[in-house]
């Protein structure tokens, strides 16, 4: 029975956590300026949505998720990867420059090229499998500049 009423009682909440990370990356074969190495200070806003624990006396009662947990599961997934990388297209011949791993701590080897859109892409994939059950992803946004970002959508990618 789908009434009204029923609608009143349920608790579906998006919760939303924000990260900024630094990143370097070059896009090979671009015709403009980011066929260079460049940097952004990326921000990202990770928005999970789901039923609101109900379960007085336990630990994580009145929550979809503890913002802790949230947080440790972006940073281990994504943050600790990308941030202060340097990322470049793992099919591009700058995969094949010699000891360009050995003199850079953080050389990231994606696999294509490394725009916000693909990288959006990316964080989805890394994020969704480590989810509890009754929590999803409902939507993503990378600012890669304060002008210009990209989003992901749970309803567009059905």
């Amino acid at each position: 029975m789908n009434s009204q009423n029923e609608l009143t009682h349920t608790k579906r909440i998006r919760v939303t956590k924000k990260f900024t990370f630094d990143m370097a990356h070059a896009l090979y074969g671009h015709d403009g300026l980011c066929k260079n190495i460049h940097g952004h200070t990326y921000k990202l806003a990770v928005t999970l949505m789901g039923l609101v624990v109900e379960k007085p006396g336990e630990a994580k009662d009145g929550m979809v998720i503890d913002f802790s947990d949230f947080k440790s599961l972006v940073q281990r997934e994504v943050i600790s990867i990308y941030d202060h990388a340097l990322v470049l297209n793992g099919h591009s011949p700058h995969a094949k420059i010699q000891h360009l791993d050995l003199n850079f701590e953080k050389v990231v080897y994606f696999n294509g090229q490394p725009t916000c859109e693909n990288l959006v892409f990316d964080i989805v994939s890394k994020i969704r499998p480590h989810l509890p059950a009754q929590v999803h992803l409902h939507n993503l946004r990378l600012d890669e500049t304060p002008t210009s970002y990209a989003e992901w959508f749970i309803a567009d990618n059905n």
